[in-house]
Order: C-alpha cells, then sequence, then structure tokens
C-alpha cells in the first residue's frame, strides 16, 4: 500500500522517514512526501525520488486534491507544530481531505503521552488538541491508528525550566530549575520514536490490521522525575544544580520578567506541570521496546551526551 508521509522535515517526522529508507521497510515506489516545503525534503529522499506533492494544512480545497492525487492508501499525519488547542482545526482538515480523496482508507495519527493511559483525559492544556483530533477521528468513519509519542529526551530543557542547551562551555555558575511542579516522565528519545514508528509504518503498509483502531502508548522504558533530571545534569556537567519548585503563578512570573518568552508561550508550559503533578507522563508501556527488539533509551542512557557542554543542538518542540 502506498503511504503519504507528513511532518518529514521535523524532529519526529525525518526520522520516521530516515528509518523507513535505512532499513528498507517500505519500498521507495510506495512512498509519497506530503509538505509545504519541498527544499526542506531531506537530501536522501531525493536521491531516492520519492515523490512530493504539496500539503499545506490551512489551505482544505488545495489539501483536498493533493491528497486525492497522490493516490495514497494511507496517511501519516504528524501533528501540527504548536501547543495551542486550536491545532486541531489542522488537523480536522487533513482527516477531511483523507476522508474525500476517495483513496485513503487508513490514517495513522501521532499524538502525545500526556494523559495517563489513554490520553483522553488530561489536564494539560498541550494535550487538548490531541483529545480533540482522536475524536473526531474516531467518529471519521475512517479506519485509523494512534500512535502517543512519549516525552522527548531531547526537550529536557523545557521541562527544566527553558535552560540553555547546550550547556554553555563557557559558563561554571550554578544551574537553577525553576518549575511550576515536578513528577515522573517516561522520557523517550526521537531516534528511537522515529524506527519504532517507522516499524508500525511498514507492518500496516503490508496490510496487517493489528494496531487498525487501536491507541498505541510508545514510551521509555522508566520514569524519571525533572528533580532527577537536575541530579543527572550535575553529575555529568559538573556544575551544581538547584531545582525551585515555586507554583504556577511564580513560575510564570519568574519566566516572563527577562522578556525572553511570549506570554502565551509561558502559559502553556506552565499548564505541563498539573499533568506532570498528576502523573499523566509516568506511564511505561513496553511496546515500543517489543518493536525495537531492544529497550528505548531514556533520559539517563543520553545524560552524557546531553549534558556535556556542547556548541549546538537542536531544540525540540512538541
Amino acid at each position: 500500500m502506498k503511504v503519504l508521509l507528513t511532518g518529514t522535515s521535523g524532529n519526529l517526522g525525518s526520522r520516521v522517514l530516515q528509518s523507513i529508507l535505512e532499513h528498507d521497510l517500505i519500498p521507495t515506489s510506495d512512498l509519497i512526501i506530503s509538505t509545504t516545503s519541498p527544499n526542506k525534503v531531506s537530501t536522501l529522499a531525493k536521491q531516492k525520488n520519492i515523490p512530493i506533492v504539496q500539503g499545506d494544512l490551512t489551505q482544505p480545497e488545495q489539501l483536498q486534491r493533493s491528497y486525492a492525487d497522490s493516490g495514497a492508501d494511507i496517511l501519516f499525519l504528524v501533528s501540527y507544530p504548536s501547543p495551542s488547542v486550536e491545532r486541531w482545526l489542522h488537523h480536522k482538515t487533513a482527516i477531511e481531505a483523507a476522508k474525500a480523496s476517495g483513496c485513503i482508507k487508513l490514517i495513522i495519527y501521532t499524538s502525545l503521552m500526556f494523559g495517563g493511559k489513554t490520553g483522553m483525559q488530561s489536564v494539560a492544556g498541550v494535550q487538548q488538541a490531541h483529545i480533540k483530533t482522536v475524536e473526531y477521528l474516531a467518529d471519521s468513519g475512517m479506519d485509523y491508528v494512534v500512535l502517543r509519542q512519549g516525552i522527548y529526551v531531547e526537550s529536557w530543557w523545557l521541562y527544566a525550566g527553558f535552560q540553555p542547551y547546550p550547556i554553555p562551555k563557557d559558563n561554571s555558575d550554578d544551574i537553577v530549575f525553576v518549575i511550576p511542579e515536578d513528577g515522573p516522565v517516561a522520557w523517550v528519545t526521537w531516534d528511537d520514536l522515529g524506527e519504532g514508528t517507522a516499524k508500525i509504518l511498514a507492518k500496516l503498509a503490508k496490510g496487517d490490521r493489528e494496531y487498525v483502531g487501536k491507541t498505541l502508548n510508545l514510551t521509555g522504558s522508566r520514569a524519571t522525575t525533572i528533580t532527577h533530571v537536575a541530579q543527572l545534569l550535575e553529575e555529568s556537567s559538573g556544575r551544581k544544580v538547584e531545582v525551585k519548585i515555586v507554583g504556577k503563578e511564580a513560575a510564570k512570573k519568574f519566566h516572563l520578567k527577562d522578556g525572553k518568552r511570549e506570554e502565551w508561550l509561558v502559559e502553556s508550559w506552565v499548564g505541563w506541570f498539573d499533568g506532570l503533578k498528576n502523573g499523566e507522563c509516568e506511564v511505561v508501556d513496553p511496546l515500543l521496546g517489543q518493536i525495537l527488539g531492544r529497550s528505548p533509551r531514556g533520559i539517563e542512557e543520553c545524560a552524557r551526551e546531553l549534558f556535556l557542554p556542547q556548541e549546538a543542538q537542536t531544540k525540540a518542540w512538541h
């Protein structure tokens, strides 16, 4: 079956595509890339001559034509990169375009590991768009699979109170995490999520329906608090790290005072910690490890490469 891939220039989607190509999981003749930025498509994908189609989630009529012309059987829909609940409307546009395409029969959607075991009840604002999308998808009449992506190891700096990342080489000052609350997180790397997701796509592309109609939790193998992340940072960097848990209002005020961040961003960020405090991100599911054939890497395994002072790394967003 032909698979239409979205989000292939992002942190997750690029790794999904890379894993598909490096491991020959799906024939390149069965792949199509949907993007608003053809110039950002990977060199490897271009070398493989994978067709590229225009796919703008803000242009419903164009998107429907694009999906229909693709001839794809499966849509891999990576969630729109924004913390706003309104992003679900872009997902709705994609679902409607897929349904109207006449060819797409299965949608694979990437959600997030807030909301405990199901993801459908969460106090975190960042999860609300996913809840609305999954509800709409379930009522759409389309076959679907929901892939809940674990919290990225590479996003630790956000959860640690907007820390400079990478750790500056020329700074030996103490580090302070100013956060609203704390809670356990089953961290997992982009690479492991990308490979695991690619293998799930390949299974579905072969017509295997084991996962159809299901929500799959792709998590790390253990849950680690932000306070423990601070301990790992201290051990790896040699700098003293202090964690200050100050509540939502004080944390919001602190992170707005230097003028480096917009209020909507900080408002969304403090809401994540309501979910953490409630244990929404502590779910550990063995599925990803079973798919990979090895234990997924968590923040402990990545501590040295994450926390040693470096020149530059790509920052993560959901």
